[in-house]
């Protein structure tokens, strides 16, 4: 299987050929002299290159197409200050030299990178396309977070298949803070189905119109038990049966700052569901014993589970057990009991704690990581860890054990290995009670919803219990398509009978979390993710309905499952009540 599976058509760049005036340049003039290509001689070969017309730079030929692209890297050094939401395009001339790919297209990343080991925190990062003809790449995005001098680099990587590729005239350009990114240059990408009219919408719809509705009757009486009919019937759905949620800080949503009033009440507005995204984690849980640090306290956080669950939401728990090494394990890497002792205390406490405020739990999260090969603690504490995780757990609490695992719509190790290492956990009896997939997304890899509901059949078949845990998508700062996907994956998600919840990890650039992920503002202004969202959630899957009782006092209607409130008014009287449209269709009797 090939490092990369490219999935994205590109088309001409927007502003096509024009690059505004404004932008500094980050990299040296004399770039060329002072680049490096690193990577094994055995799997490519580079040097510098002058290929006439004005254009200089480098050659790269790969030579084996199992090098990925961390495994060869051309580097320039960032000499110039690159701050956190600085607009920048990194721009340069590519082109495929005949004959030396399969199909005659060149194919490579660049990215923008902090070499500070053992992290490598990444300032932006596409992908790129080119033909054998000069083409200029125009790579645009807002800075994630300030770059470090000496430490920071420019890079193009090459590697994922055996091709010859040309890079000229390397620029990384800063136009600041303010600029308007919309007048930067940049291709327009197109995934699969993200037309207008794509079929497999109308057919998501469609299906979504089947399983996620259902009938609704209320049948009006009085105290004799005869019907009443002409009687006025309205109702409101308050809570989707199907988790639309989004990860909270409880610091924000236990504050006392005008700020956190606001916070609160977009939560409530346009929520069914939270999960406390770092409170619940050792470093809250812990962090947060003395009920007096900044950023944890126990105290935010069981009066934040509690809010929820006062207002009717569904409340996550996340995590308790973390697989990739950290710190604190490191240490202990040659003491594997203590790892599994400091596990199961985080587990057993926090547990305690919250009994009766989680409605569910990511019992293992990031089972097998993001690093290739694997390092998981597992490795070291036993193969049985995550299935002890699981007895242990369930002895503590009924809540349902999740397993939570990033990349599971891209191909590749860690798919492949959470679904063995569930395949395992089912065999020896410890069957998780859904499976959650983070879907952190970003522009240079996405797949289409034919394909997302593809993968999502063949782990259902294995747990029919799904769950989007932690969406978001770097479309580096390309709000439609940021947009348009988070559109796609919605109508993806509900359309598909195994989901159960679709939550955000960012929706307000104020948490100060990828502020470019979120759907609001700092000013609470909505972006376009913002409208995808109100629209479907809050509108188009959102019922209001009303009407007047038959003859045999009976309305009926059809909506969105969950809880409803309703009202009746029969002259001078008025009942209102709720009624759970969770399991199917639903009748409700109002005697008056």
């Amino acid at each position: 299987m090939k490092t990369i599976l490219w999935m994205l058509l590109w088309a001409e760049p927007v502003v096509a050929g024009s690059v505004p005036d404004g932008g500094r340049n980050v990299l040296p003039q004399a770039w060329q002299g002072r680049a490096e290509f690193h990577g094994n001689q055995k799997l490519a070969k580079a040097a510098a290159a002058d290929f006439g017309g004005g254009r200089q730079g480098w050659r790269m030929e790969v030579l084996d197409d199992q090098a990925g692209p961390s495994k060869l890297q051309l580097t320039a050094p960032v000499d110039g200050s690159v701050k956190l939401g600085d607009k920048l395009l990194f721009t340069f001339d590519a082109r495929c030299v005949a004959g030396s790919s399969a199909d005659g297209m060149a194919r490579g990343q660049v990215m923008v990178e902090i070499k500070d080991p053992p992290n490598y925190p990444k300032l932006g990062q596409d992908v790129f396309e080119v033909g054998a003809q000069w083409t200029t790449v125009y790579v645009a995005f807002p800075a994630n977070i300030d770059a470090k001098p000496g430490l920071t680099h420019a890079m193009v990587m090459p590697g994922g298949r055996k091709q010859t590729v040309e890079i000229a005239n390397l620029r990384l350009l800063n136009f600041g803070a303010n600029f308007d990114m919309t007048q930067l240059p940049r291709p327009r990408l197109e995934y699969p189905g993200r037309a207008a009219d794509a079929p497999w919408r109308k057919a998501a719809l469609e299906r979504i119109e089947k399983i996620r509705t259902t009938a609704i009757g209320v049948e009006v009486v009085d105290a004799t038990g005869q019907p009443v009919p002409g009687a006025k019937v309205s109702m409101e759905l308050k809570r989707h049966a199907f988790a639309f949620g989004t990860a909270v800080k409880a610091r924000f949503l236990m504050g006392t700052d005008p700020g956190t009033s606001k916070y609160r009440e977009m939560v409530d507005e346009h929520f069914d569901s939270i999960v406390l995204d770092n409170d619940l984690k050792p470093i809250g849980w812990d962090g947060g014993a003395s009920n007096t640090g900044k950023s944890y306290r126990r105290d935010w956080s069981l009066k934040a589970l509690a809010w929820a669950k006062e207002r009717g939401m569904w409340v996550r728990g996340h995590y308790l057990c973390w697989g990739p090494w950290e710190p604190w394990s490191q240490q202990l890497k040659d003491q594997p009991e203590a790892i599994k002792a400091r596990i199961m205390n985080h587990l057993d406490g926090v547990l305690t704690a919250t009994t009766g405020l989680v409605d569910e739990w990511d019992a293992v999260n990031h089972p097998v990581g993001w690093s290739s090969p694997r390092a998981t603690v597992d490795q070291v504490v036993g193969s049985d860890l995550y299935a002890d995780v699981f007895k242990a757990a369930r002895a503590k609490t009924g809540a349902p054990l999740w397993i939570n695992e990033d990349q599971v719509f891209r191909p590749g190790r860690q798919q492949e290995e959470l679904y063995l290492l569930i395949q395992d956990l089912i065999a020896h009896g410890t069957r998780p009670d859904g499976i959650g997939n983070q879907a952190h997304f970003h522009s240079s890899s996405l797949p289409g919803a034919e394909e997302l509901l593809r993968i999502s059949d063949r782990f259902a078949a294995l747990v029919p219990n799904l769950e989007i845990t932690e969406f978001d998508i770097n479309a580096n700062g390309d709000e439609q398509l940021q947009a348009d996907w988070l559109r796609d994956c919605l109508i993806m998600a509900y359309s598909h009978p195994a989901y159960r919840a679709f939550m955000l990890w960012v929706f307000w650039e104020g948490t100060g979390y990828k502020p470019d992920l979120a759907l609001w503002h700092t000013d609470w202004t909505e972006k376009p993710n913002g409208k995808v969202w109100r629209e479907l959630v809050n509108e188009q899957w959102h019922t209001k309905a009303s009407g007047s009782t038959n003859p045999a006092g009976i309305f009926n209607t059809r909506g969105h499952r969950g809880l409803y409130e309703i009202t009746v008014t029969a002259g001078a009287r008025k009942l209102t009540q709720t009624l759970n449209t969770e399991t199917g269709p639903a009748v409700m009797r109002m005697v008056f």
